[in-house]
């Protein structure tokens, strides 16, 4: 029984590969799914609120976080998203923590095309409207992503980012450099 419910949820997925490895598995997904449906509707259920949704998806969400209308935080693996103290999260922000070609792709690449890995967002990073933030990117402390942006590396810390795929566009100063200490 357990082999044919794992099976007909797999023909769901058409061409992308099942992550769930049991029954247990999807129940969990399928609950999880409902939270973040919940925490990513655009009605006015304010930022806490959806803070407190992902965080029981598993998402490690810090204080004074603010997550906007329309966020997609990974639907498989949110538990390997980090989101530290005083972040602003835009609405229409996809966090991706993980990349699963079809299975001809699959067989052509090999498995390092499957790819894991966590998004760590540090203190005081802003991320603006519609951006894609792809697996292993650590968003640097006090840092912007500016509006549409495609974040495929790491940003450094008081850097300004923007495009597709997202690069420098300034540094920020810091508060002892603004103040001459």
């Amino acid at each position: 029984m357990k082999k044919k419910i794992m099976n007909l949820a797999q023909e769901q997925l058409g061409s992308a590969q099942l992550e769930a490895k049991s029954v247990g598995g999807l129940i969990k997904s399928f609950f999880g799914k409902i939270l973040q449906w919940m925490a990513m509707t655009r009605f006015p259920i304010g930022g806490k609120m959806r803070c407190r949704l992902e965080r029981l998806r598993g998402a490690k969400i810090g204080k004074h976080v603010f997550l906007g209308g329309g966020n997609i935080l990974d639907r498989v693996k949110p538990d390997l998203i980090t989101i530290e103290d005083y972040v602003s999260l835009a609405g229409g922000v996809y966090i991706l923590t993980h990349s699963n070609p079809t299975t001809p792709l699959r067989e052509i690449l090999g498995e390092s095309s499957h790819v894991v890995a966590p998004v760590h967002i540090k203190r005081g990073a802003w991320v603006a409207i519609n951006v894609v933030i792809l697996p292993g990117v650590t968003i640097g402390e006090n840092s912007i992503v500016a509006a549409g942006s495609v974040v495929t590396k790491d940003v450094p810390p008081y850097t300004i980012v923007g495009g597709s795929p997202a690069k420098v566009i300034k540094t920020i100063p810091r508060l002892d450099e603004k103040k001459g200490i």
